[in-house]
């Protein structure tokens, strides 16, 4: 078939694979894995800024029950296509490479995910029960019952649940190279004062199995203590005594780039997938680049990496930060982007869930007063602003996003960032740039 005419961006990208003519791309995808479309529907967009699109489909095929039978059957499936730079070879069994020169979208069947190639096994209760057998992790007999996903970043990482007759675990699917990298942080949170779930099982394919770890989300908890008991609902200071906790030995890993240091890359995902306002954009995306290049940022420290109220469990019966969760990103970094990452995920609940979190603002007001302690407070607010940017590409409609934004534009107000020009940042800038993923 014919794919569509170039793609500059992903805005284009995120049109082909978004409309109608996707069906085309399905069907052919489909045709080389010896079935037919029949339904389909757009499930989610994976768009990483300045890189790949990805976009999962809900689809119903057609499959012959036997050769020249003439009898078929439909089938429930989950297809993916990426605009993602695979390699060649990276066709194979549930994988169809569909080329029109240049242009390139591969389409797999869930879970053949080309780039993690443990998915099959992590959505497997039999293998994954012979994995944690071989590992000493199971009792006599028993056996993992159920498999269901919990999150799913095409192409980078994939979290599941397992459950036992006794007990639920954690899958966590990575690249393989990224696997040993991401136990080795685990490892260095078993005897700290603030823990990570504890290693059950690892293989070089990227399946790491974890034990459930105990507490309630931060999340959690502010939503139960309900707007009127939000602002008061943790210590702030109890979130800078998590943050102390973590090991010095962490400087020694990979440093990854921090929001608010890739804030063009944001800017453009934030101009492709929803469209928002150039001038406003653009004059966000300055302040927070003005603000990381004229401020002091504080010394390299352990830090977290992806701070934020649903990786945060706190122990049982109390509001003390007992597990950290998602680990992959622990490493050198300062500890005002950290800080700034869980003010900012903060920032956009009441607008995610108003009638949920209404009372957390307060709680954002005290934070930032004792964080200020610890770090530049204009510092703080201006890398917020872009950690909020960040979040935009994700929002579910248009007008989240477009909130989104208005909260990022309020926290750059609040650092005192000087006067910028309103028009958008140039296209060059912003748009093709390369990125590197949290992921």
């Amino acid at each position: 078939m014919t794919l569509a005419a170039p793609a500059p961006d992903q805005r284009a990208w995120l049109d082909l694979l978004t409309a109608p003519e996707a069906g085309e791309l399905l069907a052919v995808a489909l045709g080389a894995d010896g079935a037919s479309l029949d339904t389909w529907r757009v499930h989610q967009v994976h768009a990483r800024p300045g890189a790949e699109v990805t976009v999962g489909y809900d689809v119903v095929a057609r499959r012959a029950l036997a050769p020249r039978s003439g009898a078929s059957v439909d089938a429930s499936e989950y297809l993916l296509a990426t605009t993602a730079p695979l390699s060649p070879d990276a066709a194979g069994p549930g994988v169809v490479r569909l080329a029109d020169g240049p242009r390139v979208v591969h389409v797999w069947r869930h879970p053949a995910d080309p780039l993690l190639p443990g998915l099959a096994a992590a959505c497997d209760a039999h293998e994954l029960t012979r994995r944690l057998d071989a590992a000493g992790a199971l009792a006599p007999g028993e056996t993992v019952d159920a498999v269901e996903m919990v999150a799913y970043r095409p192409l980078r990482r994939a979290v599941l649940r397992a459950r036992t007759a006794a007990r639920t675990v954690y899958v966590k699917v990575v690249r393989p190279d990224r696997t040993r990298s991401l136990v080795r942080r685990h490892d260095l949170l078993r005897t700290t004062a603030v823990r990570a779930p504890r290693c059950l099982a690892w293989d070089d394919d990227g399946v790491v199995v974890l034990a459930e770890a105990s507490g309630t989300s931060l999340a959690q908890h502010l939503a139960d203590a309900r707007p009127t008991g939000q602002p008061t609902a943790i210590d702030p200071r109890e979130l800078v005594r998590a943050l102390d906790a973590l090991p010095a030995r962490a400087t020694t890993l990979r440093r990854r780039p921090a929001w608010s240091e890739r804030v063009e890359h944001y800017a453009a995902s934030a101009l492709a997938v929803h469209g928002l306002d150039g001038a406003r954009v653009g004059r966000v995306a300055r302040g927070v680049r003005a603000a990381v290049d004229a401020l002091d940022p504080g010394p390299v420290v352990a830090t977290h990496g992806d701070f934020y109220e649903a990786n945060l469990l706190l122990e049982p019966g109390s509001s003390h930060v007992g597990v950290l969760l998602d680990v992959d990103t622990l490493g050198p970094g300062h500890r005002v982007d950290d800080l700034a990452c869980l003010v900012a995920h903060l920032a956009v609940l009441p607008a995610l869930a108003p009638d949920v979190y209404a009372g957390v603002p307060a709680l954002v007001e005290r934070c930032l007063v004792v964080f200020g302690e610890d770090v530049d407070p204009a510092g703080l607010r201006a890398r917020a602003a872009g950690v909020v940017l960040s979040l935009t590409t994700g929002a579910a409609t248009r007008d989240l996003a477009d909130a989104w934004l208005g909260v990022a534009e309020a926290l750059l107000d609040a650092a005192g960032a000087p006067a910028l020009a309103s028009a958008p940042l140039p296209e060059s800038t912003l748009i093709g740039s390369s990125s590197r993923s949290h992921a």
